[in-house]
């Protein structure tokens, strides 16, 4: 995960600690989607309590308040982040706060194109794949 501000800034917000500030607003996906759970997960292992001022459906929602200067802060994927461009600010959440989702990958042998589901497989987990999801901000498995 990691923190996304407007480019700009105005809240100055430089740490995980300070979305848990009065003055800050703060945008989150709703607890049941993946991205708010992740959240929470965040902030329970940086011990703070964070008051959003809107519970997003989703990711990019959530990355839209921010983008549209409507919070001065939203947790979202590293990748919206960075796909968002200079539309934002990403701050970095450090490893022993943050938290993330898993990705599961698999061939279903009784699927119509097997092969081609397990050529997608090999080549997602090659050196290149892996490659190419790193430079996209994804860590290994």
């Amino acid at each position: 995960m990691e923190i996304a501000v407007p480019s700009t800034n105005p809240a100055h917000v430089t740490a995980v600690t300070d979305l848990a500030k009065g003055n800050v607003k703060v945008a989150l996906c709703q607890p049941q989607v993946p991205c708010g759970a992740v959240a929470s997960e965040v902030f329970k292992n940086a011990k703070i309590t964070v008051k959003p001022v809107t519970l997003e459906p989703d990711v990019k929602s959530t990355l839209s308040k921010v983008e549209f200067n409507q919070v001065d802060a939203g947790v979202v994927y590293l990748t919206d982040v960075r796909a968002a461009g200079g539309k934002v600010k990403g701050i970095v959440i450090p490893d022993n706060l943050n938290a993330s989702t898993e990705y599961l990958i698999a061939a279903l042998t009784k699927a119509p194109h097997a092969t081609a589901a397990q050529a997608f497989v090999d080549l997602v987990l090659s050196p290149a794949g892996q490659s190419v999801l790193s430079a996209e901000g994804f860590q290994k498995p």
